[in-house]
Formats: structure tokens, sequence, C-alpha cells
């Protein structure tokens, strides 16, 4: 017995110990959470100020590219021999009045004097040479673009509002980049600072825009707009983006100042936060910090008394109460995964049978209490048989349901298995989410870049049918001809009128071709015939291509090999993949002989049960730094204005949704692009898609 008080009194002298130590412990690391939690917060605060800074600029980027393409359009239009001084002062009118952030349009001619205008303030003739935009832009290695400091200008007429304005000159230039003059585009500054004010409101927030040279140009305070706060900003604008502490050029407020420069003018769009908020939430965060501590001390001590107290029998009450916590905790976790929102979960015996069902799997299948249609249920649940899932764990797939109101639904499946003891598959656990609003949006970018494609060859397409046309019309007037004459030749009418009949059917054909490309397409895969898809792309496209001098060459067979996949999109991706071959063969600068420009089309098969399309061109290939950039969104080699760099992004995503992909090599003569799809037959859920 005497033993055994030694021990108890060891144990509570160790424990009281051990406090101290965790005491102390406590009171660094809560000094420490306090300290990085306030440094935190300032950090917190200015990333999210830098973060909505970059947004505004972002916002201020597509304003001024809008604002840049209408500038060159304009002297697009002012080059234009049948557009007339008058006709081109209506023609910036109108432009004017469809772009939301443009007052009025001027251009000036290279002597400093208005030569067409659509605003009154600019009036024809009159002398601007002592404009900042015109003496900066009239300089010898002149930027091509000026955006000047805040103007006040007055209400001049009924629909030109009051309000601060500030001019975006874009320089002209001839052909031997000489200086012809200035186009001035008057910018609404409250249509800058009106997306401010749509803002979720925030106390004490500022925002807005600031030159290069310190000047603000737009802001949610109307009345700092003018004002120079350059020395609080040098930093941010030597380096392009920033976080700044200063003081509010109005209020002496102290605020966490984010800078952020726009990616195609000297803008910078700032957002200023004040510091008090953040202190005070700090201290009051500090203060809970502090309590806890405080209720840990007590804690400790309380434990300490309690232990003294109940030395005998605190393990094993410890042990059980931890135990019993740890498995409820288990079990309200799992239970809140299988109940969680809107994820199927659904669990199987290695047989199919349904153990586990969370609501929302319940609500959209209904399964029923006998077991004896489980094999059915997961059959139309998953879109393939559970001997085949199981031999391809852990499987993915996508499957379409069809319920009894004629609804469809996309479902995407994720199965893996939980093994017993001997390692044999014990369940098969599903985690499902249904796709089908974001794969119905998929389709309609689909559907939208296809008719973008359509309106593109729109020319070619109208060249090919009058080619049926012009032959029908030579047919008729032959066999009208025969029909005048005393003799006619009844067979010589017969073959004229059997020759136009044809030319109808080829113009039926491509219309009839036409209209089924420019079908919506329902994502639903299918056995389809590769060469079939090829000659849909080509009935659009061939004609416009050959017309070109280029020679188009095929290397497949019909009704030979049969892939998964909508023969829709397949269509629309050859026809991109055409389209960039075309363009490609064009603009290479060393074009020996218009014969040696060629497109070829093949179908091969390929390694793991993959079937490959390949558009082989005589272009100038692909340049090795530009290789894994191919299918980034926006990303094009193309000129300004000849592509938008969405082409094989899509591309891409389309073969993807189709279980396959699109590989690009150089051969040595040009550039080879291959779409990869599954060959039909080989993957376990064809059987049930056909």
């Amino acid at each position: 017995m005497d033993g055994f008080t030694k021990i108890d009194r060891r144990t509570i002298r160790a424990y009281w110990t051990a406090a101290a130590f965790i005491i102390l412990i406590a009171t660094l690391g809560a000094a420490t959470i306090i300290a990085r939690d306030y440094r935190g917060r300032i950090d917190e605060a200015g990333q999210h100020a830098m973060n909505l800074a970059q947004t505004l600029a972002e916002y201020t980027t597509q304003i001024f590219v809008k604002l840049d393409a209408l500038s060159r359009a304009i002297i697009e239009d002012s080059e234009d021999p049948i557009v007339d001084q008058k006709m081109l002062s209506e023609v910036m009118r109108r432009r004017a009045a469809a772009e939301p952030a443009a007052r009025g349009i001027a251009i000036i001619d290279k002597n400093g004097r208005v030569f067409a205008s659509g605003i009154q303030s600019f009036s024809i003739g009159k002398d601007v040479s002592k404009t900042p935009e015109f003496q900066v832009l009239a300089r010898e290695n002149a930027p091509q673009f000026y955006i000047s400091k805040p103007i006040q200008q007055p209400a001049t007429r009924p629909n030109i509002r009051e309000g601060r304005i500030i001019n975006y000159a874009r320089r002209i230039e001839n052909i031997n980049k000489n200086f012809q003059g200035v186009v001035i585009i008057i910018v609404d500054e409250a249509y800058l600072y009106g997306f401010y004010n749509h803002l979720e409101e925030e106390p004490g927030r500022v925002i807005g825009l600031v030159g290069e040279d310190g000047i603000i140009r737009a802001s949610n305070v109307p009345q700092v707009i003018g004002q120079n706060i350059e020395p609080f900003m040098r930093e941010p604008a030597k380096t392009g983006k920033g976080i700044v502490i200063n003081p509010s050029v109005r209020t002496g407020i102290t605020r966490i100042f984010a800078y952020y420069r726009s990616s195609v003018v000297p803008l910078l769009a700032y957002v200023g936060v004040p510091i008090k908020p953040i202190y005070q939430s700090w201290l009051i965060a500090s203060s809970i910090i502090a309590t806890a501590l405080l209720s840990l001390f007590a804690a400790i001590v309380a434990l300490g008394i309690i232990l003294g107290k109940f030395m005998r029998s605190r393990d094993s009450l410890f042990k059980s109460m931890i135990e019993a916590t740890r498995e409820r905790q288990e079990k309200e976790f799992l239970e809140t995964i299988v109940n969680a929102g809107a994820t199927l979960v659904a669990v199987t015996d290695v047989n199919g049978r349904f153990t586990v069902t969370n609501p929302t799997f319940r609500e959209l299948f209904k399964p029923a209490e006998d077991h004896r249609f489980d094999e059915q249920l997961f059959l139309r649940a998953f879109g393939n048989e559970v001997s085949k899932i199981s031999a391809h764990l852990p499987w993915r797939g996508v499957n379409t349901v069809t319920f009894q109101d004629g609804s469809r639904r996309e479902l995407s499946w994720a199965v893996s298995a939980i093994f017993d003891k001997d390692g044999q598959i014990k369940h098969l656990v599903a985690i499902g989410l249904d796709i089908t609003e974001r794969r119905q949006a998929e389709l309609e970018i689909y559907q939208s870049a296809k008719l973008v494609t359509l309106g593109e060859m729109s020319t070619g397409i109208a060249h090919e049918i009058n080619q049926p046309l012009a032959a029908i019309a030579m047919a008729i007037d032959n066999a009208q001809a025969q029909i005048e004459r005393e003799n006619s030749d009844k067979k010589q009418i017969a073959y004229g009128l059997e020759l136009a009949s044809q030319q109808v059917d080829r113009a039926a054909s491509i219309v009839r071709h036409m209209r089924i490309y420019g079908r919506r397409s329902d994502g639903v895969l299918q056995p389809v015939d590769p060469a079939l898809a090829i000659d849909g792309a080509l009935t659009i496209a061939q004609a416009q291509i050959s017309d070109l001098g280029i020679r188009i060459v095929r290397d497949y067979n019909m009704d030979e090999h049969k892939v998964v996949g909508d023969i829709l999109l397949i269509e629309q991706i050859l026809l991109n993949l055409l389209l960039n071959a075309r363009d490609a063969i064009l603009d290479h600068s060393s074009r020996a002989s218009i014969n040696d420009d060629t497109i070829s089309l093949s179908i091969k098969i390929e390694e793991d049960s993959m079937i490959a399309i390949r558009v082989t061109d005589t272009g100038s290939g692909i340049e090795p730094a530009v290789m894994d950039k191919l299918f980034d969104p926006f990303f094009t080699t193309k000129q300004i204005g000849k592509g938008t760099g969405l082409g094989l992004s899509l591309s891409h995503g389309m073969a993807r949704d189709m279980g396959g992909h699109i590989v690009a090599r150089n051969t040595g003569s040009g550039a080879e692009f291959a779409l990869l799809l599954r060959a039909f037959g080989t993957y376990q859920g064809d059987a049930e898609d056909a």
C-alpha cells in the first residue's frame, strides 16, 4: 500500500511539473499566435485588396482593349476611299453610341486640325495642335497611344452629361510609319468608376484608377479625382503591383493600399482598406485567446485536484470516455459524408446488392427494398455490370440515365473497393456527381464555336453550292437549245437533264449536310465510322481548300473502323484541324510550289485500343517553344484578327469528353495533329452503349 502511495505521489509531482511546463509553453504559444494573428490579418487584408485591385485592373484592361479596337476600326474607316469626311463623322457618332465607355470620337490630321468629328467640342477645322494628346503623339519615337489627365466637361447638349472625362488618343501612321494624325476617343469617366460604385459596400474602402504619373483618373470617392499621389506609390509604379500602408490623401486615415497595373495601359488599379477595423478585430481575437489561456490555467489546476482524488479510477474512466467519443465522432463523420449535399453515395456487396445509400441516391433512383432488382438498378445507375467495374478498379465513368418522365441526367461516378483481410473485394463504394448542367454548358460552348466556324466558311460554302447551280443552268440551256431545233437529239436532252439531276443531288447533299452539322450535339456516345466524319468535314471545307491550290490526300476506307464518340463533335474537331492546316500552309513563307501544298487525312490503329485520325500538312510546322501551349485557351500563333486561340482548346475538350485526346508533332515537312479515340468494342461500356 505504501509503495502504491509513493507511485501516486510521484505521478502527481510529475503532473504539476508537466503542468508548469505546459503553462509556460502555452503562454509563449499564445503570444506567438497573437503576434502572428496581427501580421496575418494585415497580410490577409492586403491580399484581399490586391485580389480586388487585380480584378479592377483586368476590368480596366477589357475597357481599354475595346477602346483600342475601336480606335483601330476608326483608322481603317478613315483610310477607306469610299468614306468621305461627312460619312466618316457619322460613322464615328454611331460607333461612339455603340460603346458605353465612349462619349465621342474625333480624328485630327497631322497639322493639328480636326478632320472629322462625332462630338461638338471637336468641331471640324478646329486647331487642337496645342493639346497634350497631339503634342505627345506627334513627336518622333512617340508612343502609339496616350491617356490624358481627368478633364472637367460641362453639359453642352441634353444628351451629353456633365462630368469628368479622359481622352484616349491613338497615333495614325502611314505605311512608312510616318505621323498622319491622331484618333481621340473621349472616355466617360463615370463609366469607369460607376463600376466601382456597384461593388459590395465595405465601410472605409476606397477604390480607383491612378496613372503612372500619380494622377488619380477614377475613384469611388469623386473628391480625390485629379489629385497627385505619386509620393505614396513610387514602388508599385516601378514594379507594376505592390501593397503599402499610407495615410489617405483626403482624410489622413491610415489604410492598406494595394496597387495592380493594367496589362495594356499605363494605369494602376488601387484598393485601400482602413487599418482601424482590423486592429479592433485583432484585439477581440486576442482577448479571446487570453481568456482561453486563463481557462487553460484554471483547467490544469482543477484537473490536478481531480487527479489527486480520483487517481485509481481515472485511467479506466478516461479510456472508456475516449473510446466512446472516438466511436461517436467516427460514426458522425461517416454519416455526414454519406448524407452530404448533392453527392450520390452508394455501397454494394461484391454481387452488386446495395447495402448503404444516401438520401440523394434514394431520391434519384428510388431503390426497392426487394434486393432482387439490385442488379438492374446497378446497371441503370452505372451503365456497366458489376463484374466489368470490379475488373477495372478503381473505376471512373460517366453514365447518362433516362428517367420515367423523359428527363436525362449525366452522372459522373468514381468506384473503389473495400477489401477483407484476405485481400478479396468485400464492398464497392461509389461516389457520384450530377454533371448535367456542366455538360449542357459545355455542349452550348461547342455549338457556339461550330456556328462561328460556319460563319467564317460561309463564302466558300456559297461557292461550293454555286458550282452545281451553274452546271444545272448550263444543262438546262443546252436542253432548251435542243428542243428548239427541228431535229432535236432526245438522247442529248436526256443526258442534259440527267446531268442537271445529278447536280441538284449534289447541291442538296451539301445543304443537307450543313443542316446536320449545324444541329446541336446531344453529347451521347455511340459507335461511329471515323471515315464518315472525315467525309462530312470535307463536304464543308474541301472546295474552299482546293480552290487555294491545296491538294487533299485521303488514306482511309469506309466501314473499316469504329470508334466510340459523337459524329457531330468529331466532325467539328476535324474541321478545326483542316482549317488550321490550311492556314499553316498559306502562312508558310517558303512555299516553293503550290503543287507541293498537301493536306493528308488517314485513319490508323494505335496502341492501347485507340484509333488515330491524322491530319498532316506541309506548312511551316510548330515552334518547339509553343508546343506545350497549343491547347491552352486563347493561345494562338496567328496574326491579330485571324484567330481567337479557342479552336484547339475546344477541340481538345471535345476529344476528352469522348474519352480521347489530341496530340501534335512536327513531321519535318510540316505538322501533324492526331485525334485519338477509343476503338469500339474495347471499352467495358461499349456493349451497353451500342
